[in-house]
């Protein structure tokens, strides 16, 4: 085994402590270990997030971007985390990787990335008992899959929101017995088929959002009924407030469960007066923005009170 070099003091003078722990962390990074196992190299780590990505899941990155001492692996390690706590790649092993897994929950809840700092020697300081002596500080940041906004349906409507969900950075899947692949040039897929067996090969998951606008209510309970078999983040049905109620009392007499329908937004869109395709579509993706990000929908102005607005609101009395 090689002695690690030292850019400020020579090996041989360090303390013995030190040269163990220094040894250590060498021989971690450059063994051979006897069930196979080769450290993951950064093109690997991102061809698994790439897989993952591709599966419709969500991960987590931790990244090494600062070590100190004889810290097992130093800055630009990577380790993938998944919803699950399976992980691919190595930040050092042992207690460091068991405490990334525990933070990484923390950034599955609440979708923040956070620092993770520890100090490999002292147990007091980080509840991390590891030989190395360094110090570590590992970056743990969500990775999600780009959002997917899934139509059942064609038609002008359809055609409008594909657009504007484009434009907003959102993957295109277009479903529909009846839909034309030339009226739908901005979808990333167009499937011409029937909803359960479309969905069947796209399988939303819940980062995804389904809209359906199909020809009739009757095709509308059809697609609503096979989304519902997806847990997804959005479901709406595009249409008048009496077409919205036909579609839910249908499924609700075929047996669906309420808390399902509970779900499902109808008529959808806001409020906004829209009345053209585009206005529409507008209207459409302003309320799954507001739902995936928890706005309100209420607008932002404001407005300055005049003199005597301000005495009556000090008095307790709303201005008229």
């Amino acid at each position: 085994m090689t002695e690690p070099e030292r850019d400020s003091e020579p090996y041989e003078s360090l303390p013995a402590p030190t040269r163990v722990a220094e040894a250590r962390a060498m021989w971690y990074r450059t063994r051979a270990r006897p069930d196979g196992y080769q450290p993951y190299q950064t093109s690997e780590i991102f061809q698994k997030v790439s897989e993952l990505l591709s599966e419709g899941k969500r991960l987590a990155l931790a990244s090494v971007v600062k070590a100190e001492g004889s810290a097992p692996r130093h800055t630009n390690a990577k380790m993938v985390i998944t919803e699950q706590g399976s992980t691919y790649g190595s930040i050092g092993g042992g207690s460091i990787e068991t405490l990334v897994q525990k933070e990484a929950k923390k950034v599955f809840a609440n979708g923040k990335p956070i620092v993770v700092q520890a100090n490999l020697g002292d147990d007091s300081w980080s509840g991390i008992s590891m030989a190395c002596g360094g110090k570590v500080e590992i970056f743990i940041e969500l990775i999600k899959p780009s959002p997917r906004l899934v139509i059942l349906g064609c038609g002008h409507n359809a055609e409008s929101v594909a657009k504007v969900a484009r434009n907003m950075g959102y993957v295109i899947v277009v479903i529909d017995p009846f839909t034309k692949l030339e009226n739908f040039l901005s979808a990333d897929e167009v499937l011409t088929e029937e909803y359960s067996g479309g969905l069947e090969k796209v399988k939303p998951t819940k980062e995804d959002t389904v809209m359906i606008c199909a020809r009739t209510h009757q095709y509308d309970e059809k697609a609503l009924k096979a989304a519902l078999e997806f847990k997804v983040g959005y479901v709406g049905v595009l249409g008048s407030k009496n077409r919205a109620r036909l579609v839910l009392e249908a499924l609700a007499d075929a047996g669906v469960p309420e808390y399902k329908l509970a779900d499902v937004h109808t008529p959808m869109g806001l409020d906004i007066g829209a009345e053209t395709p585009e206005e529409v579509a507008i209207s459409i993706m302003a309320e799954v923005l507001m739902i995936s990000r928890g706005g309100t929908g209420r607008p932002k102005s404001i407005k300055l009170l005049t003199v005597a607005e301000q005495e009556i609101r000090q008095d307790g009395r709303e201005p008229s």
